[in-house]
């Protein structure tokens, strides 16, 4: 049963069955992660924002997130050399019709192929600059254009894994990653603000031993 943003109903299975549809691509979702990961503002920033027509889906759950986090960089030598590759939990997608992919909400998180002091400020093939914010020690934004013009927002943020080497969590920061070809907002700080909340979900679901401090909302100086 295809579950709409905050509720909104749809036909029963009963009724489904009995018209002979099949239901595969509007199976109900777990909506609990993106729920958690936007909280009440974002929810309704993303309803009002689509007309109450986002439907919510989770392919990974905070807990396999945090699993997949732990194996990659448990496994993580600092001796090795080379490209490093990892793999990020879609914790979050939602779109108003299933099969568009050309207009969707995502927020994506796993370990970051850059360290956290990895400078971003670098302007990219489309002519827009890459605008990189530090919040604070532990936490740092980034915001830019990818080469297809779509705003790609970022957060890293250093956490240490127990039983890992000194330094990982400079050197294997979480990232997080948000897209939003859905909502038509273009305010950066909306942005911004909604993926720092879902920053603090994870850092506190992953129980870094650092204990990040990831405030509510960007610096005054993000517009």
């Amino acid at each position: 049963m295809a579950v709409l943003l905050l509720g909104a109903g749809a036909c029963t299975a009963d009724k489904d069955q009995a018209k002979g549809k099949d239901k595969v691509e509007d199976a109900a979702p777990d909506d609990s992660t993106c729920n958690e990961l936007l909280g009440d503002a974002g929810l309704k920033w993303l309803k009002d924002r689509t007309g109450g027509k986002a439907r919510l889906k989770v392919p990974d759950d905070l807990k396999s997130a945090r699993a997949l986090f732990y194996r990659q960089v448990e496994n993580w030598d600092p001796e090795k050399t080379g490209v490093r590759i990892f793999q990020r939990a879609d914790v979050c997608l939602a779109r108003t019709n299933v099969a568009d992919e050309r207009r969707e909400f995502e927020i994506r998180f796993g370990p970051s192929y850059f360290t956290f002091d990895t400078r971003f400020d670098d302007v990219s093939s489309t002519g827009d600059k890459t605008v990189e914010t530090l919040v604070n020690s532990d936490v740092k934004l980034v915001h830019g254009k990818d080469n297809e013009g779509v705003v790609r927002y970022r957060v890293y943020v250093k956490c240490k894994i127990p039983g890992t080497p000194a330094k990982q969590e400079n050197e294997i920061p979480i990232e997080g990653l948000m897209a939003d070809t859905l909502t038509g907002d273009t305010n950066t700080r909306v942005h911004l603000t909604r993926l720092l909340h879902s920053a603090k979900v994870v850092a506190d679901g992953f129980d870094c031993e650092n204990k990040p401090v990831v405030p509510d909302e960007p610096p005054t100086s993000v517009k």
